[in-house]
């Protein structure tokens, strides 16, 4: 599985290989040596709500940096190898803390956390132990955490766009009126910075009277019933819906049964990871009209080149069934993202202390210095002094019914209530 992966505008590559080949020819002397590990340590949801999106995202970013990277025409230098271990936290917060204990007691390099709530739960203990971070999804409270890197924006920026985009689809002068919206989320923080992002847009005063409120439906960790939700959200134009998995399929299942004819709104973590069980449990695919889900990603049916390396990674790695459900979720393209991260602040890493004298401080300094534009991406990824996420420009995609795919609408949306500037 040789690539190209042309979609990667990495400069370093020259000077990096330069700057890393002089200290392995010392550590290893001229091709006999010891392999160089950087030791990743993954903690994330392989089995609880989120766990059937959650696998195969981690497949993918692992396949990237295992099998992907080594076999195409930009390896990292000789010698250097990376290696996974993994804790599996069940969505169960009360596992974070002990699962992020194990994985440091492993001797992990650089670890990745894919929950958002998760790296807030350690609060500070990363910086402390000088242990480097990355994950996917941001939160506001830890943009200036030097120690920490997210591919997204953070969760409440999903909200704010969500709203923004409501306010373009809603034909307020043929309606006349505003578009009644609500929220249907866990009993959870992660439910409450979707949340934060929506009231942001609100109680903005050029907002005033853009919005009918329904209000802010919960639903425990699980819960698979929603009657009493649905009524009160059925007479809704939109609903936004932030939980996932089955939580989710079931809720827009029963919505439909229930009398609701509106809108479905997600962000990443709902429609683009979780279609299979939506489409599975919804009975008549002709209910699955009018879903939409917002993100900050190119999508299958775009002809970029990271897409076309996906689809080259999938064709080479599945068959039947498997590959065709993944051509039609976010878990490869999420995975890769990841790896293109991690890979990156290897690279820059290596390019300043050389291979040998690469530790957590040096991948620290590596993923605070990835500056990458990926051709056809909206943003360039790199962290800012208020921010350390890689990515904010976000677009909405529709489910077409008649294509039976996801489509992206054309116009691009910036978070501004919920970014800090700089």
């Amino acid at each position: 599985m040789r690539r190209r992966r042309a979609g990667l505008a990495i400069l370093v590559l020259l000077v990096a290989l330069l700057t890393a080949l002089p200290g392995l020819a010392g550590c290893g002397g001229g091709g006999g040596g010891e392999e160089i590990v950087i030791k990743l340590g993954v903690l994330a949801d392989f089995t609880g709500t989120a766990g059937s999106a959650m696998q195969p995202t981690i497949q993918a970013f692992e396949d990237y940096l295992q099998k992907v990277v080594p076999n195409s025409d930009n390896p990292l230098p000789d010698k250097v190898k990376v290696e996974f271990t993994h804790f599996d936290t069940q969505l169960n917060y009360s596992k974070t803390t002990p699962g992020y204990l194990e994985l440091k007691s492993r001797g992990v390099d650089l670890m990745i956390i894919m929950n958002a709530q998760d790296r807030e739960l350690l609060q500070d203990r990363p910086d402390d132990d000088g242990m480097p971070t990355i994950g996917t999804m941001g939160l506001q409270s830890m943009l200036a955490k030097d120690w920490m890197l997210t591919t997204w924006s953070p969760i409440q920026s999903q909200g704010e766009v969500e709203m923004l985009w409501i306010m373009d689809d809603w034909d307020y002068e043929g309606q006349g009126r505003s578009p009644k919206v609500g929220h249907l989320g866990y009993n959870l923080v992660s439910s409450d910075y979707y949340q934060e992002g929506i009231d942001a847009v609100r109680n903005d005063p050029a907002n005033a009277g853009k919005f009918t409120w329904a209000g802010f439906e919960e639903g425990t960790l699980g819960n698979v019933s929603w009657g009493s939700q649905v009524g009160r959200l059925k007479s809704c134009d939109y609903i936004i819906v932030s939980v996932a998995g089955p939580m989710l399929s079931s809720f827009v299942s029963q919505a439909r049964a229930g009398g609701y004819t509106g809108a479905f709104l997600t962000g990443m973590e709902g429609f683009p990871g979780f279609w299979p069980l939506v489409t599975d449990q919804i009975g008549s695919m002709d209910q699955l009209y009018d879903c939409f889900y917002v993100a900050w990603w190119r999508w299958w049916n775009e002809d970029v080149p990271l897409i076309q390396d996906c689809k080259d990674y999938i064709a080479d790695t599945y068959t039947g069934d498997e590959a065709t459900e993944l051509l039609g979720t976010s878990s490869t393209i999420s995975g890769w993202e990841l790896g293109i991260a991690v890979e990156q602040a290897i690279r820059n890493a290596i390019e300043k202390v050389g291979a040998e004298n690469v530790d957590k401080a040096a991948l620290k300094d590596g993923m605070n210095a990835i500056d990458l534009q990926i051709e056809g991406y909206l943003d360039k990824w790199q962290r800012t002094a208020n921010t350390n996420c890689l990515q904010w420009s976000q677009r909405v995609f529709e489910y077409s019914l008649t294509e039976g795919v996801w489509e992206p609408l054309e116009t691009v949306y910036h978070p501004t209530l919920t970014r800090p500037m700089g």
